[in-house]
């Protein structure tokens, strides 16, 4: 009886993985239902500045800054010629439209609509999200190294949205900053 018990064991245990032979390793010819998210489609953006519209705005995937500024109607005196129309948007991107300073205007020969701040000394405030190279050498503590890393900042990153944020250039700390502080400006 013993070997007839084990035969049937056997046989139970034969069955069994032929079982599980076909069950995992054949195919099914079921339709396999996955269920795809939806991609967001939309990007979202600040714009702020010199615009007639600032705020939050939803645009596509494959937005431009000249989608950007279309939708947020930019001011008279906003200085366009600072930004580039064709750069690509990220989501979640800030974008600060300058104003027109006076030495933009005078170079191009408009009358004067807006002047760039005075310090307490008379002395005209720097915009540093406009300024060149060798405007911001003016600043006091900034040289023409210091002054070109500025740019290269701007450039990477994108405009300044308050004057602290130069404190992130490499070479310009606390102290730097504070000497300067009343020379510059982010704004009209």
């Amino acid at each position: 009886m013993d070997k007839k018990l084990k035969l049937i064991w056997w046989g139970i245990l034969g069955l069994l993985l032929f079982v599980a032979f076909m069950k995992f390793l054949i195919p099914v010819k079921s339709p396999v239902n996955m269920d795809v998210a939806e991609a967001n489609e939309d990007i979202v953006v600040y714009v702020t500045g010199a615009v007639e519209h600032p705020g939050l705005l939803s645009l596509p995937l494959d937005a431009r800054l000249d989608n950007a500024l279309r939708e947020s109607k930019p001011k008279e005196n906003a200085d366009l010629d600072v930004l580039n129309p064709a750069q690509r948007l990220k989501d979640g991107q800030k974008i600060i439209v300058p104003y027109k300073t006076e030495q933009t205007l005078q170079q191009k020969g408009e009358s004067l609509v807006v002047s760039n701040p005075v310090t307490q000394s008379g002395s005209v405030k720097i915009n540093i999200n406009t300024g060149g190279v060798s405007e911001l050498d003016n600043i006091p503590g900034i040289g023409p190294v210091l002054a070109q890393r500025i740019v290269n900042f701007r450039e990477q990153n994108g405009l300044f949205s308050s004057t602290e944020e130069i404190q992130n250039v490499s070479g310009i700390g606390t102290k730097t900053y504070e000497n300067m502080s009343s020379y510059i400006t982010v704004g009209p």
